[in-house]
This record gives C-alpha cells, sequence and structure tokens, in this order.
C-alpha cells in the first residue's frame, strides 16, 4: 500500500512538471500581446515583389488595388507613398515603365491623389473579375490577359463608379505585368441635398 502511494505521489509530481512546462512553454510573452497589428501600407510597403509577385492577372490587379485604395484613402509619410508608387511601377510593363519613369510616375500619382483629396474623394470599394472572366490572347507574340476592375468612389455630393479594363502582358519571367488600361464605362449619381 506504501508503494502505491509513492508511484501516486510520484505520477503526480511528473504530471505538475509537465504541465507547468507546457505552461510555460506555450504562453506567450507580455511584449507580444502588447504588438499592434501591422497596417496595409506596411503590408504593401513591405512585400517583396521579387520573390512573391501575384502568379495571376487577377492577383496582380488585386494587389494593385489594395495599393490605389490606400494611396487615395490613408495617411501616410512620404517615404511611404514614394515605396507604394514604387510597388505599383514594379508591377508595370517594362514598356509602361519607360513611358513612365519612376520619378515622373510618383509625381504624377501624387498630383491625381491630391486632387482626390480636394475633392474629399475616396474609393470606397474595388472589385476584380473573376478568374473564369479573365480574357487570354496572344498579341504580337506576347501572352496577354484582359482583367476587369470596378471601383466605387465615393465624395461629399456624389457616387460614382468606373470600370476599367486592365491589359497585362506576361514577361519573359512569366510574370504578369501591367501594360495599360482603359476605361469601359461607369456611372455617376448625384447625392441629394
Amino acid at each position: 500500500m506504501k508503494q502505491m502511494r509513492m508511484v501516486l505521489v510520484g505520477i503526480l509530481c511528473v504530471a505538475l512538471v509537465v504541465g507547468f512546462y507546457y505552461y510555460l512553454s506555450n504562453r506567450t510573452p507580455d511584449s507580444v500581446q502588447d504588438t499592434q497589428e501591422i497596417s496595409e501600407i506596411t503590408k504593401i510597403t513591405t512585400k517583396n515583389l521579387d520573390t512573391s509577385y501575384p502568379s495571376t492577372p487577377r492577383e496582380v490587379i488585386k494587389f494593385y488595388n489594395r495599393i490605389l485604395t490606400c494611396v487615395y484613402n490613408e495617411e501616410y509619410t512620404d517615404e511611404e507613398f514614394d515605396a507604394m508608387a514604387e510597388q505599383i511601377w514594379k508591377m508595370m510593363d517594362a514598356d509602361l515603365q519607360e513611358n513612365n519613369p519612376l520619378e515622373q510616375y510618383r509625381e504624377t500619382l501624387r498630383a491625381d491623389v491630391a486632387s482626390y483629396q480636394a475633392e474629399n474623394r475616396i474609393i470606397a470599394t474595388t472589385s476584380v473579375c473573376d478568374s473564369s472572366d479573365v480574357e487570354y490572347r496572344k498579341v504580337q507574340g506576347y501572352e496577354c490577359a484582359y482583367v476587369t476592375a470596378s471601383y466605387f468612389l465615393q465624395s461629399d455630393t456624389a457616387f460614382n463608379r468606373a470600370n476599367q479594363e486592365y491589359v497585362l502582358r506576361q514577361d519573359s519571367t512569366g510574370k504578369w505585368k501591367i501594360y495599360g488600361f482603359a476605361v469601359i464605362g461607369g456611372s455617376d449619381s448625384n447625392a441629394e441635398e
């Protein structure tokens, strides 16, 4: 009987030690709990497009729209703006980059954002066509994809929907790059005062 108690006490001690070790190894330190969630701007600006480039034309436009939403809607530093503009520029086809050098593109984008801000306009929502709606064609020896995106814009006095068709061209490494876009329609509706 005494031997049985010793075995039970031994098992209980081992269980307590294992339980305490499990508790210590799985608890979250206070310093980790105090960290804030990473902002969307930080997620965008720290994404390495050299190693984790979006794999489909639709994913390229979805990431592009995430950047646009931040650029037009959020507050950020000049460095963050420059980094977001550079991310967009990296997704452009080489021919489009040649026609829009990075510094020129930044200034054009900055002016467009200032225009939106002057009108208190924001990009309320964006959407991209389904994967099955992406059209693929071979144009002048290049693989091209046509992706439609919709933008719901909101200002103090009006709502506007803009639709754009993006043309993406596959580069020599297989990445889909934005070659150009065209406005394909939309609608205006004024808010009633």
